[in-house]
């Protein structure tokens, strides 16, 4: 099978130069450093069942830890994938081939999601600890990174579209953050506030049935929340988290539908619906940069 020539020939340039082992090494020593200072207190003695509550904590903060450094590793790689090319004055390089604009923007976008995937990966040897420890079974090790690897495609694809929107990578990739956030504050917001919120009464909870009678009265935007799909899926695991959803991102009325419908089931639907938004933004960088090129080859020479 003929792979992309463009994943290919990125890959292999990537895998060669001295910063992706280094980058792979600091991930993975980050993670196990965090996890060793938080289970010192196994260390030459039995798993009390008392201390699987310890383990399961730690299980949680090691799963937040790798989702902020997906979220700050992602954007800037995509970010400056088209944009890159531009500032290199190499674009017109990669047209000249006639691989296309979709082939270009799907071969960046498996090559970087291919590396973000190599540091996820790298990070299960030391999540897997939570299962040795007695906090979390292997099952839901393998939903959490499949939860993380869902993430960072969906983190690539906001950085794929500023890519190719701007013209220069520093641009792209503060344009990438802003997004990520605006994204963030933005579902959270109107999950709360906007016209996509929902208003519960007591009556409301009362006529709930449970399962995906509560799920529909939730708010649409809530499910592209990362964080709050995040959450979702660790309390479905773990049984705690409550109070963080409750009071700490003040979602006590979405918490208690939640809570109805299945933390479990509101988390695998915000983990399909930010699959499809990662879709949505891949295919609309390649209509994007398709349009610009066409427009290019219209009116003359492509200006990267």
């Amino acid at each position: 099978m003929m792979l992309n020539p463009i994943f290919e020939s990125s890959a292999r340039r990537r895998m060669r130069t001295v910063k992706t082992p280094v980058i792979v090494t600091a991930y993975a020593a980050v993670l196990l450093i965090f996890s060793l200072c938080q289970l010192t207190r196994f260390f030459g003695q039995g798993i009390a069942v008392w201390q699987a509550r310890i383990s399961t904590e730690w299980y949680i903060w090691l799963t937040a830890l790798q989702f902020l450094l997906i979220l700050l590793v992602a954007p800037a790689l995509s970010a400056g994938s088209i944009a890159g090319e531009r500032e290199r004055q190499t674009f017109d390089l990669l047209l000249v081939t006639g691989v296309g604009t979709r082939r270009i923007v799907l071969g960046k976008m498996m090559e970087n999601f291919a590396f973000l995937a190599l540091l996820i990966l790298c990070g299960a040897p030391v999540m897997a600890l939570a299962y040795v420890t007695g906090g979390v079974p292997v099952t839901d090790i393998a939903v959490t990174l499949a939860y993380l690897l869902v993430i960072a495609l969906a983190a690539l694809s906001v950085g794929m579209v500023m890519s190719v929107c701007m013209r220069r990578s520093l641009t792209a990739i503060i344009a990438a953050y802003l997004m990520i956030f605006i994204i963030g504050a933005g579902t959270w917001g109107l999950a709360k506030h906007g016209p996509f919120a929902a208003r519960y009464t007591i009556e409301t909870f009362e006529r709930l049935a449970g399962g995906w009678d509560a799920l529909v009265t939730m708010p649409v935007t809530i499910f592209l929340n990362p964080a709050v799909a995040l959450v979702m899926l660790l309390a479905s695991q773990t049984g705690i988290l409550h109070n963080t959803m409750q009071n700490t991102m003040r979602l006590s009325d979405i918490y208690t539908a939640a809570n109805i419908a299945g933390f479990g089931r509101v988390a695998w639907v915000s983990l399909a619906a930010i699959l499809a938004a990662a879709l949505l933004l891949i295919a609309l960088s390649i209509a994007v940069l398709h349009a610009q090129t066409g427009a290019a080859r219209g009116g003359g020479r492509y200006k990267g």
